[in-house]
């Protein structure tokens, strides 16, 4: 019996060894990717019928700031039958942060058909405006601030 075990012993760490010192570059060709391929792709997922892809592609495409997209999460925002689809849709049109997403945000705190969508819009809306007005370039809270608790 000790001698099965020191055998599977041994055997165990030559195929773990050998697995480390043999281990091969995994890389094919060139891995470099641009900006534009990595937006088309997320686009391309927005129309996904997976909606686990089309919510991480929505997700993904406000933390890159992608202005090709406003139009297509504007319209997951307004249309989609799905409630957490549209509350992504609303925090990545924030984090792109243009002027037309920032005002669909505005529309949506009043005109959404989902009362959970209106609430995460109006909160939204409140942090952009408090962001932009409220602190300087520092992140130190300006007197207008102050003034509007008083």
């Amino acid at each position: 019996m000790k001698k099965l075990v020191t055998l599977l012993a041994a055997v165990t760490i030559f195929l773990y060894s050998s697995n480390v010192l043999f281990a091969g570059d995994n890389t094919v060709g060139n891995t470099s990717v641009s900006y534009d391929q990595i937006e088309a792709t997320l686009l391309t997922g927005l129309n996904s019928n997976n909606f686990g892809l089309k919510v991480s592609s929505a997700y993904m495409l406000g933390e890159i700031k992608s202005e090709t997209a406003v139009n297509k999460l504007t319209t997951l925002l307004r249309e989609s039958d799905n409630e957490k689809m549209r509350l992504v849709a609303a925090l990545s049109l924030l984090k792109i942060g243009t002027e037309r997403s920032v005002f669909m945000l505005k529309q949506s705190r009043r005109f959404n058909t989902s009362e959970n969508v209106r609430d995460l819009c109006a909160h939204l809306y409140n942090c952009y405006l408090y962001q932009k007005f409220c602190r300087d370039e520092n992140g130190k809270v300006k007197l207008v601030a102050f003034l509007m608790e008083r």
